[in-house]
């Protein structure tokens, strides 16, 4: 069973921190850990082939949804790690300034016409809709696609079984409502800073990628 949630934990677990709590210290559910199937987009398959194995079931958060991500925003082939994965995609669109009315730039414009009173000229900023960023805004639903430079966080899990609905409420809550974990000191290690929890960072809003 594939579950995708939306975020990452805002409890400073980390992908192992969040294995431990389910597997070990609340005991919510065994995470699938066998390298020898792939969960992808298209079903389960046997690592490094197409052989199918089985169809994939799969979970969404309702707050997916109301964020504008569904089954559509992962592309094809779209291959997801066994056990617990903390996702982060970025994107950014691009803008050129224009002069208004056209999709001139200053200088192109100018070529274009001649001498022109720059008084009389009115720059603006153009959303350069190119075909990279379509696909990606494609993937959301209507209207839902950020138009600004933005990350989108995701957590999702493999298991070997259905979770029973307290277990998936549970990790629900962990993930996208911040809840504290049971036996919260097992998760502090003054020795290894990083064994279970992420260290805080600042995003400064530059992209890790740009979309061409």
């Amino acid at each position: 069973m594939l579950y995708i949630f939306a975020g990452f934990p805002k409890n400073g677990l980390h992908a192992g921190g969040l294995q431990l709590a389910i597997e070990s210290v609340e005991m919510l559910g065994e995470l699938e850990h066998d390298p020898a199937v792939q969960y992808r987009k298209e079903g389960v398959f046997a690592a490094g082939t197409d052989e199918e194995l089985y169809p994939l079931e799969v979970v969404l958060s309702p707050t997916l949804e109301r964020d504008g991500i569904t089954w559509d925003w992962f592309s094809e082939k779209w291959a997801f790690g066994n056990g617990v994965t903390v996702h982060k995609t970025s994107a950014s669109p691009e803008y050129k300034t224009v002069v208004h009315g056209t999709e001139l730039n200053l200088e192109e414009f100018l070529g274009k016409h001649g001498t022109t009173k720059l008084a009389e000229l009115e720059l603006e900023r153009m959303h350069v809709r190119h075909e990279g960023w379509e696909e990606y805004e494609a993937r959301w639903l209507p209207g839902t696609c950020p138009q600004e430079s933005h990350i989108v966080h995701l957590t999702w899990l493999i298991t070997t079984h259905k979770l029973p609905a307290f277990a998936y409420e549970r990790i629900r809550a962990l993930i996208e409502g911040g809840a504290e974990p049971e036996q919260a000191e097992i998760y502090i290690r003054p020795d290894e800073p990083g064994k279970y929890l992420s260290t805080p960072r600042i995003w400064d809003g530059k992209p890790a990628f740009q979309l061409k």
